[in-house]
């Protein structure tokens, strides 16, 4: 099997790509923002209804004064409401893990994603301390570069620690969601990811950096996944001044025509003033969210919220309680705070090493309008 994307290669069993979708070889981290809003994109797909109102996304404002102690204080005061709760597990990309020089010492035993995951592992028990075991997972989610990284066992691995640290639903009651911004090569791979109990994909944006997509293998996929028993299988589409509305529109039409379950309608200015705090200008040259939202509803998927339209009745709107974000840049929203964990990879193992989770900042959501 090949790639929907001209740039981007399937995952392969047991092989992990050298590079990554942007090609960053720097170290630390030096990441752009246009690589953290990508590897945010279903963050935001599947909780900016919930900042405000359905179609009233809220803004990240960042609050100096909100620290480690606030971060653990918000969990520690949101297990009295017995809300539900979601994790949300991240990695970075490739070349960030290879770049980091790995100490001699451990050097022979510690491949760079081996270091990664053992210190991935310490923020789970971390952070499962400050959950009582009253209080059930509800919701897991797993980003894009997670599949694409990790050999089946390293899969399997972290799955099981998550079992053994939380109190996870069944999958029957629960929605465990994983992202494939690559599509698997081998069939097994799919196999083994419904296996482990997740029962939603999410394919990554199909028109980023304007590149073509190959509705006819992109169609077989979804047909694929569906007959592996997933719930549901979603697919993320970008919208903004980077392309035409002429274009835009085809693209849309092509999606529609597969059938997937839901599609996120993503505005890219909009999603990018969201997570940054800074309101955006009206500076597109047409209405695109609207034009295509009409569009949707037209080719008959329901409106959920405002960026997530569904042809399944059974899809829930998104997370509708606390999500708290584990691994490197990841990002928890608890009640009307957000934090963001550091996105460096030195300070990321530096912070669990001392025992400390790996926090930066936070602040609170505040309504956009």
């Amino acid at each position: 099997m090949g790639s929907p994307f001209e740039k981007i290669t399937p995952i392969k069993a047991n092989h992990r790509t050298i590079q990554d979708v942007f090609g960053v070889t720097s170290y630390p981290t030096s990441r752009t923002m246009r690589q953290i809003f990508s590897h945010k994109d279903w963050l935001f797909c599947t909780n900016s209804f919930r900042y405000d109102s359905p179609d009233r996304p809220g803004l990240f404002v960042e609050d100096r004064a909100f620290s480690l102690k606030s971060y653990t204080d918000v969990i520690t005061n949101s297990n009295r409401t017995n809300s539900e709760l979601a994790l949300s597990l991240s990695m970075p990309l490739q070349n960030t893990l290879c770049s980091y020089p790995i100490p001699k010492s451990n050097h022979s035993n510690h491949s760079p994603v081996r270091n990664y995951i053992n210190h991935l592992l310490k923020e789970i028990r971390l952070v499962s301390e400050l959950i009582p075991h009253n209080r059930s997972i509800n919701y897991i989610h797993w980003q894009g570069e997670i599949a694409q990284l990790l050999t089946p066992v390293e899969m399997t691995e972290i799955m099981y620690s998550l079992n053994k640290a939380f109190t996870l639903q069944d999958e029957r009651e629960g929605t465990y969601v994983i992202e494939l911004e690559r599509v698997p090569a081998d069939n097994a791979i799919i196999a083994l990811i419904k296996g482990l109990g997740f029962n939603h994909i999410c394919l990554g944006t199909q028109n980023r950096d304007q590149g073509p997509i190959d509705f006819g293998f992109l169609a077989e996929q979804v047909k694929i996944f569906k007959q592996y028993g997933f719930k549901t299988v979603n697919v993320r589409f970008l919208t903004g001044k980077h392309e035409s509305c002429k274009n835009l529109s085809k693209k849309l039409e092509g999606l529609i025509a597969i059938n997937p379950d839901t599609i996120y309608l993503i505005d890219e200015e909009e999603r990018q003033s969201v997570l940054s705090g800074v309101e955006a200008g009206d500076t597109t040259q047409c209405n695109y969210h609207q034009e295509f939202e009409n569009r949707l509803i037209q080719a008959n998927y329901q409106k959920l919220n405002h960026v997530k339209f569904s042809r399944d009745n059974s899809v829930s709107k998104g997370i509708s309680g606390d999500l708290i974000g584990i691994g490197l840049g990841a990002t928890s929203l608890i009640e009307n705070s957000f934090s963001h964990n550091v996105d460096q990879l030195d300070q990321y193992y530096q912070q669990l090493e001392n025992n400390q989770l790996p926090f930066a900042y936070g602040g609170y959501i505040r309504p956009k309008y």
